[in-house]
């Protein structure tokens, strides 16, 4: 059994490791399921990402009539919840991630028509 001390947020934690069985190569995470983008037409307009973090919410359904300024997600960044308004007036014709995803900044959240 071996005692390693490991930092998360800041705050030092001791844990016991034990060895149970060696083995050679990597440890891959699950990856996520990628949501596929809909052909759009010519006058839609995407609600991007305005800071990379984790989406917590989406308050909006495809179909969904929404106003200029209005709140359409909530993402996660720096432990803060970021209320994501829209820059368009329109009708929501696809919605590109889905509660849980991590987005960057400036990726596609939300298209418009």
């Amino acid at each position: 059994m071996k005692v390693y001390k490991v930092k998360v947020n800041g705050k030092v934690y001791e844990v016991e490791v034990e060895a149970v069985d060696e083995k050679k190569g990597n440890i891959e995470a699950p990856v996520a399921e990628k949501h596929e983008a809909k052909a759009v037409g010519a006058g839609s307009k995407t609600i991007e990402a305005p800071i990379a973090g984790k989406v917590l919410d989406i308050k909006v359904k495809v179909g969904d009539v929404i106003k200029e300024n209005q709140t359409v997600a909530i993402v996660e960044a720096m432990k803060l919840e970021n209320e994501i308004q829209s820059l368009y007036s329109g009708k929501v014709v696809d919605i590109l991630v889905n509660e849980g995803d991590n987005v960057k900044n400036k990726d596609a959240l939300i298209i418009v028509e």
